[in-house]
Formats: structure tokens, sequence, C-alpha cells
């Protein structure tokens, strides 16, 4: 008899975060005093002004009907100047592609530019998801440790080490998820160059870029490393930044060409999702975004202090 499941799925590691985080929830069901170290959610709500605004959109008939598949033309474009505005990126919304969150986004670039016999360099620690999203695409995730004297920064020279002929792609994730270690704009600059040198694709992990604290500073790689042309792509989403981990949305950023190939795979793996509703959370009238990530940050930079107070204590 042959096997009711694929050899593919058969080889797929279950999520190790959604499998913490089902045992926390769990324990403190039943009454246990625990902190999850599982999904990345913020503990404070999405911003009242995103949630008024997508209860209104419920009500708007022209939001029931498909919508295309890189997504609505307002939202794309709320992204690019997002983008712009936040990290310096310039883009056109044609190269912009609407996904169903982050880690849908991180799948679709993975999909889109690997093939199998290629190795992808993950600095360790990493999302668990990262290295299964590779295997799905039949390429080699390959990690490469970090130290804990550099503050888990992955160095050129680390990175080097683990390079081969059939390295590929670089997946760089600062701030990162699990460590929060925070690459500085030249060590970013660097690693840039050195995947322009040697003509390695760059997947830039930007879902965490305000959640920085003190004097560290969020680089996004294309902009401080001009060097590696157009071959990266950008993923990011409003899960983080603004407590709507649940709401499911992100995107993909790159080369037009990249982006119409992620477009038409896109057409086959989902339906268009109910994306008008986050449109107005980075949009809107102006000045209701800035309220939004201030409101975030003011939240996040509190439960920081009380943190810094409960170590002192």
């Amino acid at each position: 008899m042959s096997p009711r499941v694929s050899d593919l799925l058969t080889g797929l590691a279950p999520s190790a975060t959604l499998a913490v985080d089902a045992k926390a929830k769990a324990l403190k069901a039943a009454g246990e005093p625990v902190i999850g170290f599982g999904a990345g959610e913020p503990d404070f709500p999405t911003p009242d002004h995103i949630v008024e605004a997508a209860a209104k959109a419920c009500y708007d008939p022209r939001n029931y009907k498909y919508t295309p598949t890189a997504g609505i033309l307002e939202l794309r474009e709320a992204i690019v100047a997002k983008t712009r505005r936040d990290s310096g990126l310039e883009i056109n919304s044609n190269q912009v592609l609407v996904t169903n969150g982050g880690k849908h986004a991180v799948i679709t670039t993975l999909m889109t530019l690997l093939n199998p016999g290629d190795e992808v360099l993950i600095p360790a620690p990493y999302w668990t998801t990262y290295p299964e999203a590779v295997y799905l695409t039949g390429a080699t995730a390959v990690p490469v440790m970090t130290s804990q004297a550099n503050g888990y920064r992955v160095t050129v020279d680390e990175l080097e080490k683990a390079r081969t002929p059939k390295t590929k792609l670089l997946i760089f994730v600062s701030p990162s998820n699990p460590t929060g270690a925070v690459v500085r704009p030249d060590e970013v600059a660097a690693i840039g160059r050195w995947a322009g040198e040697h003509d390695i694709w760059v997947m830039s992990d930007e879902i965490y870029e305000h959640l920085v604290y003190g004097d560290a500073k969020f680089s996004s790689l294309p902009v401080v490393a001009p060097e590696i042309g157009d071959r990266w792509v950008v993923v990011n989403g409003v899960a983080k930044t603004y407590a709507m981990t649940g709401w499911r949305v992100g995107w993909m950023i790159g080369a037009p060409d990249i982006m119409d190939a992620a477009v038409k795979l896109s057409e086959s793996d989902h339906v268009e999702h109910f994306e008008y509703l986050p449109v107005c959370g980075d949009r809107g009238p102006h000045g209701r975004s800035q309220c939004g990530r201030a409101d975030a940050r003011r939240l996040r930079a509190s439960r920081h202090d009380d943190d810094l107070d409960a170590q002192r204590h």
C-alpha cells in the first residue's frame, strides 16, 4: 500500500514555535504561572484607530469582491510610502506583493528564488520556520553559528567560512528573532557588499524593524549596501509593530521580474484575502499612521522599563 501522505510533507518538521506556544497556553489554562517564549506576540492590543477602520471596512460592499493577486493598489502604494518612510528604500507599487502574513512572504520568496541543490545560509540562532521553508523548495539550509561574545551578530568571516559554490541565498534578519541582536549599520553594509561580491541573494526579513532599544539602530540592507544591486528581497508585515499577528497581512518586495514570478505563484497557492482592512492602519488621514506607531512604541518602551525595574529589584 502506498503512503497516505506525500514524502515531501512526511519529511517536514512540525512548527516548534507553535508547539511551544500551544504548550504554554495549555499550562496557563491549567492555572500554571507560565511565561510563554513561543509565538512572538506583542502584549498590547492593535491600536484602536486600526480596529475601528477595519470594522467600518466590513460594511463597505466594495470590499466583498476578489482583489488583485498582488494586492489592491491602494494598499501596495501605502506599503511603498511606509517602506520609504521607515527604511529609506525607494520602490514602486509593482515591486510589492501582499501576502497572508510574514511567514507566507518568506515561503513565497524562497519558492521564487531557490532550486533543488541550492544552499541557504541562515545565521543561528534562528526562527525555526526558516529551515523548514527552505526544505520545501528542495534546497539545503546551512546554519551559520554566531557567537555570544559578538552579541550573536553574524559576521562576514562567519558567512565566508560557510559559503560554497552552491550558496544561493542568505537569510538576514536584524533585529533578530530569537536573540534580539541588532547588527550595526556598518556591519550590515559589509554583509551586503560580501553578498554582492559573490552574487548571493539576500532575503532581508524586516518584520522586527521597530523593536529596537537604547542606541541600537535598524538598517535596511538594500539601502546601506547598494553594491548588492537588485539581488535582494525584503519581507515585512504589520504583525509586530502594530500588534496585528492574527490579522495575517505581510508583504514581499523585490525586483519586477522576481515579483512577476512571485505573483504567478500566488495565483495558484491562495485566494486573495480581505486586505482592505489594514490600509487605514498605515495610510488613512495624515498623522494616524504615526500615531499608531507611536502608541506601539510607547507601550513597548513601558514594558521594557518595567522589565528593567523588576531586574533591579
